[in-house]
């Protein structure tokens, strides 16, 4: 692989970077959710959920030689 595909590959495509943000919104919002007094019974899975979806995204673009 040539120096400038390294480059470029080391930068989230904006598609890549835009599912980036909203998994961490998710994290955010579920986060705040699971601790609201009216809380719904499912926002501490659904926080479980998002934060091991963003784990994973972050993972697999590591792995593929991304920088996040």
């Amino acid at each position: 692989m040539s120096d400038e595909q390294e480059v470029t590959r080391n930068k989230l495509t904006p598609a890549l970077e835009e599912e980036y943000r909203f998994l961490k919104r998710q994290v955010d919002f579920w986060m705040e959710a699971q601790h609201k007094r009216d809380a719904s019974p499912s926002a501490k899975q659904r926080y479980w959920y998002a934060k091991e979806d963003l784990t994973k995204f972050v993972s697999n673009r590591r792995q593929e030689g991304y920088n996040i």
